[in-house]
């Protein structure tokens, strides 16, 4: 008796051509994959320092924008209250500015009470070796760092009719608008400069 074979059509597997083939075109996915996310991390890295400056900056001219408004405020009329000192000019620049006013009392939502010892009542800013600097009285007896990576600070001075006072040292009664500009700069990027024009409510 004859044994017959059988042969099953469509049976068919994967060549050791086909695997290899299959297995190069998955590590090339692979590799692209790897070198975009590598990229997106490096790039994240390079630019997140960037991006904490660029809120530093910011947040700190803010933070002078609310006093420099304030400045002067003085409802229970203290005695020599001058709300803006521009300091003394380097190089024909103004990069120093005293605010004082009486603007709350103990706590920050209470009422003005007569002095100037309260919380941001007297404040000086300024640039000292990359730093910006804060001084507030009585509090401080020296000045301490508020941001670091700061090339310069410079403040320009205008009056009511927004003419530019050109010494706002002995015209400071005059001083109703104030532009501020923060140059700062991270390792290994450009300069950046920050800008901001901030009008006196008492003017």
């Amino acid at each position: 008796m004859k044994k017959t074979t059988v042969k099953k059509k469509n049976q068919k597997g994967f060549s050791v051509v086909e695997l290899i083939i299959a297995g190069t075109i998955v590590v090339i996915i692979l590799g692209i994959l790897s070198g975009i996310i590598f990229g997106i991390n490096r790039t994240y890295s390079q630019q997140r320092p960037r991006m904490v400056a660029v809120s530093d900056a910011n947040a700190a001219l803010d933070l002078m924008a609310r006093l420099i408004r304030m400045a002067g405020n003085n409802p229970s009329e203290i005695a020599g209250l001058q709300g803006i000192d521009p300091g003394v000019p380097v190089s024909g620049q103004f990069n120093t500015i005293r605010i004082r006013s009486d603007w709350h009392g103990a706590t920050a939502g209470s009422e003005p009470d007569g002095d100037t010892a309260d919380t941001f009542e007297d404040v000086t800013f300024s640039v000292a070796t990359g730093r910006l600097m804060k001084q507030e009285l009585p509090a401080d007896t020296v000045p301490v760092e508020f941001l670091d990576q700061i090339n310069s600070l410079r403040f320009t001075y205008f009056d009511t009719d927004n003419a530019a006072i050109t010494d706002p040292v002995t015209n400071q009664d005059q001083i109703a608008r104030v532009d501020i500009e923060i140059d700062t700069q991270t390792p290994d990027t450009p300069a950046m400069t920050f800008r901001t024009t901030v009008q006196l409510r008492t003017k």
